[in-house]
């Protein structure tokens, strides 16, 4: 497919922060964008913005964390449009600090929303995405490769789509069908918001954020060239080969720096609409 063939593009988590800049990203290229997130009224809002670029837009409210959702969603974009093409997984639950903070309701919402809700989506989505030699993205994380202290959990769910997605390209690739992981860094959004804090505080220095714009609008490139992963050069990206030359040294290092972690993500779960959430 094409960078102008797509046309209608499902983006979960696409009301703010990541989501929201793939969306435009995918608006500018002429896609009709189909938003899903929890939360109605900044789905209006970006769908407003879709529509001002002379784009079709629809707003889904639904969380992604109850499974009962999943069909009802697809069959809202169908309804109203028809196949799918293209199926972007941005949303997810960042649940930061000690697993023993961690309620059984949190664990098994950042299971869901951000592991088993793509691999059923995508599975659900097949027929569109053989039918239109579509494509799949999916929003990885630096934990998707680095035990990083005091996010066990959300590392385990990134490290688990990581893992689907590098498998699941042995049986898409020969559908016809492209999938891209993306593995963005530290992102100025809401959820990064209080992280960013924290570090100032800690550092003395504000951290250095993308714009979810900026991150959204390169996921897009990525996707229209072909590419299987969207990588940033940067803190995170060496941070990922330094533990795969060396990870013996980093685990040191980072058990070193084990309370400035804590202190940094804080505790319980935020709901990120896939925000960007690399070292900061």
């Amino acid at each position: 497919m094409s960078a102008n063939a797509w046309r209608i593009a499902l983006v979960t988590g696409g009301g703010t922060g990541i989501g929201r800049g793939i969306a435009l990203a995918l608006a500018r290229r002429g896609g009709a964008v189909a938003l899903v997130g929890r939360r109605q009224e900044p789905l209006t809002a970006t769908a407003a913005e879709l529509r001002t670029l002379g784009q079709a837009a629809l707003s889904i409210a639904a969380d992604l964390s109850d499974p009962d959702a999943w069909p009802r969603l697809i069959e809202q974009v169908h309804s109203a449009w028809g196949p799918i093409d293209t199926l972007v997984h941005n949303a997810g639950i960042l649940a930061g600090g000690a697993l023993l903070d961690q309620s059984t309701a949190t664990v098994q919402a950042c299971g869901t929303t951000n592991f088993t809700a793509p691999l059923v989506l995508t599975r659900l989505l097949l027929p569109d995405l053989i039918a239109q030699r579509g494509r799949v993205v999916l929003v990885g994380s630096t934990t998707s490769f680095v035990p990083l202290p005091y996010l066990a959990l959300y590392g385990a769910t990134k490290a688990g789509l990581h893992h689907f997605g590098a498998a699941l390209r042995h049986e898409l690739t020969p559908l016809g069908i492209g999938l891209l992981i993306a593995y963005p860094p530290a992102t100025a959004t809401a959820m990064t918001a209080p992280m960013a804090a924290r570090t100032q505080a800690d550092t003395g220095r504000q951290p250095t954020l993308a714009t979810p714009e900026q991150i959204g609008e390169t996921i897009v490139r990525a996707l229209a060239q072909g590419k299987r992963e969207a990588v940033w050069w940067g803190g995170e990206h060496l941070l990922r080969i330094c533990y795969r030359l060396a990870p013996q040294l980093v685990e040191r290092l980072l058990f070193a720096q084990r309370r400035r972690f804590q202190a940094m993500v804080g505790s319980g779960a935020g709901v990120t609409t896939g925000a960007g959430d690399g070292t900061l």
